[in-house]
């Protein structure tokens, strides 16, 4: 049932790349893996995906003493609780790209497991569990915990989350209330990553055998949420949540939370979403995935004489 490889691709996802690489979008995504370095958390994640993608034994041995010393440092006052999360997510991503590396003992890897238990469970049970968006972070968190842990009550409890979402908080026409409420300036945003979230859940079930992308109920689905905000990236002023969002401020959203549209478009092949990512491409999300135009990328078909 578990699918031990990156929690949200399969080695198919891995062969495709690599046989690929030398189109687009999968030349630019190595590209940005090859030329860029990242820090902390984030070295971890970068370092799996060469592990990964490149085949780069080194580069699984450096993710896997990142994680090490990652899981050692406790959460800390500053930082926000929504980021407490999603960092935990991506070192579960993480973890999963290197869980088959030899660097990992059997002990080491034990010890990590059950800080990251602990980790998840005092993440579960804090009292700033209660926003919309802190809670669909939550629940996609326990259901990726339910994966690394093998244990399938856990993340059976995320999925529920998920349907109850799709069953009760989107609207038909895919904005979701209990996210755009509120003349804050925010609404646009927490649309958003309350969409990453769901898509992340979706993603990662559907590698177990649990197809949360095809669950629907009146008429709503996942992809009802996640297609709604793309046609505000280049028309802001329409959306009829807040005022004044600049196209600037937009399009930022899109830049630094919109790995999920790799996943969706991956799904759907949704003709709308082509302009959008030919923007974005290569699309680095690191709470939402990673590099997920190296993931999840689709390659461009060149039209002949003819169309």
């Amino acid at each position: 049932m578990f699918n031990h490889c990156g929690l949200y691709f399969t080695e198919d996802h891995i062969r495709q790349a690599q046989h690929e690489r030398d189109s687009e979008p999968y030349l630019s995504a190595y590209l940005f893996l090859r030329e860029r370095e990242q820090r902390g958390l984030e070295a971890a994640q970068w370092h799996g995906f060469r592990y990964r993608f490149e085949e780069d034994d080194r580069a699984g041995e450096l993710a896997v003493e990142e994680l090490e010393d990652c899981m050692d440092d406790p959460l800390t006052d500053d930082i926000t609780y929504l980021d407490a999360i999603a960092e935990t997510l991506m070192l579960a991503q993480s973890f999963e790209m290197t869980r088959n590396h030899p660097a990992w003992s059997v002990a080491s890897q034990t010890r990590w497991l059950n800080l990251f238990q602990e980790r998840v469970n005092l993440l579960s049970n804090s009292q700033y569990n209660d926003t919309h968006v802190e809670n669909l972070w939550m629940a996609a968190l326990v259901l990726m915990s339910g994966i690394v842990l093998e244990r399938s009550e856990i993340m059976n409890v995320g999925i529920e989350v998920f349907q109850r979402t799709i069953d009760d908080e989107i609207s038909p026409r895919g904005y979701i209330p209990k996210a755009v409420e509120g003349k804050d300036g925010g609404s646009l945003y927490r649309q958003i990553l309350s969409v990453s979230a769901l898509v992340l859940m979706a993603e990662a079930a559907s590698h177990c055998g649990i197809n949360l992308w095809e669950y629907s109920n009146r008429g709503v689905s996942v992809l009802t949420a996640a297609v709604y905000p793309i046609y505000y990236f280049y028309t802001p002023e329409r959306w009829q949540w807040d005022q004044n969002i600049s196209l600037d401020e937009a399009q930022l959203l899109f830049r630094r939370y919109g790995g999920y549209l790799e996943m969706v478009n991956r799904q759907t092949n949704f003709k709308d979403l082509k302009p959008l990512l030919e923007d974005l491409r290569p699309i680095y999300d690191p709470h939402g995935g990673g590099l997920t135009t190296l993931t999840h990328g689709v390659t461009v078909k060149r039209r002949g004489l003819f169309g």
